[in-house]
């Protein structure tokens, strides 16, 4: 989701616009049409990188976030993502801090033995193990023991833009947003940069 530059081809302006427009201010311009436009077009360059850095973090992050203790089971925390629809879960420490993340994908890893399994492969295993659910090899761990550690997180005042570096660039769905004593503010999705970048 790496966006350098922003194109926005419905603001492109034509000479007969500029002219249009220049007849429209009182008195003389003593500039030429396609100066205007070079002028128009370094000053809307401007305008759109202030815009893309003008939001943050806190302004698309949703601040009502369900998390997990780390000392839980896995029993736990794939209850708590099913009954909230979720593919993963900021661990909480004893000390209220995030730890840690835990998702899908931190399950899917503990029952393959692939690198990189995906849920196709997972099923795989299974019916290939005569039946036999790989989950089960899962159930006396704690959280803890398989979340990914240490979290990857950003803070309120963060860019959405590069938000969504992070994401791509450590293919991850979602990131914890942390306020300025390191506490838990609230979390951003993929979807949720979705919407605030359309």
């Amino acid at each position: 989701m790496k966006i350098s530059k922003l194109e926005l081809p419905h603001l492109k302006v034509s000479d007969q616009d500029i002219i249009q427009a220049m007849k429209k201010i009182p008195g003389y311009l003593d500039i030429t049409p396609s100066d205007f436009l070079e002028l128009y077009n370094e000053a809307l360059g401007y305008a759109l990188e202030r815009l893309k850095s003008a939001i943050k973090a806190e302004h698309v992050m949703e601040t009502s976030v369900v998390t997990i203790d780390e000392n839980l089971s896995l029993t736990d925390a794939a209850k708590l993502m099913a009954d909230h629809n979720v593919s993963g879960l900021p661990v909480m420490d004893r000390l209220g801090k995030v730890s840690g993340i835990i998702s899908e994908k931190d399950f899917l890893k503990h029952m393959n033995t692939q690198e990189q399994p995906s849920f196709m492969h997972t099923i795989l295993n299974c019916l290939n193990n005569s039946g036999q659910c790989l989950a089960k090899n899962l159930k006396p761990f704690r959280v803890k023991e398989i979340m990914s550690s240490p979290p990857i997180t950003v803070e309120m005042g963060t860019p959405v833009l590069k938000v969504a570096d992070i994401l791509e660039s450590n293919r991850i769905n979602r990131i914890p947003v942390l306020d300025q004593q390191s506490n838990l503010a609230g979390i951003i999705a993929r979807s949720d940069l979705v919407r605030a970048l359309s």
